[in-house]
């Protein structure tokens, strides 16, 4: 066999270059992080708190907050956009006063009471009939 020709050299050498290549960029793109997908490891009684999003319809293009209708809210309502594309979907992600605990099954808990008057319940009303979720 011998030694190759110089330009079987050249393409051996072109070719294993690409190899090279690929293999870098491969390990570069299996590294690649987003903030705030990775997951989480939860134990058991460690609390989940609930957050809340903006109100959308599939009828109009409109989007509300969520506490702009009377639902129950917590004392002070903090805003809590985690990562960039929160930002540029429009979210507005705050907190709630619902809260759960991990492995500790609660049925049925009563969170607030309010009574709707009427002009209140024509508000829900409008949002139900407009599709908003």
């Amino acid at each position: 066999m011998g030694i190759p020709a110089s330009g079987s050299l050249a393409v051996h050498t072109i070719f294993m270059c690409r190899i090279i290549c690929v293999l870098l960029l491969s390990h570069t793109a299996l590294s690649f992080y987003l903030p705030g997908v990775a997951p989480e490891d939860f134990e058991k009684g460690n609390e989940l708190n609930v957050k809340v999003n903006k109100l959308t319809s599939v009828k109009t293009q409109l989007p509300y907050s969520y506490y702009s209708l009377p639902f129950c809210r917590p004392s002070t309502i903090i805003d809590s956009r985690e990562n960039l594309g929160e930002v540029l979907r429009g979210d507005r992600i705050e907190n709630s006063i619902y809260a759960f605990k991990m492995r500790e099954p609660r049925m049925c808990n009563i969170v607030s009471r309010f009574t709707l008057d009427a002009k209140t319940a024509q508000q829900f009303r409008e949002k139900i009939e407009d599709e908003y979720r």
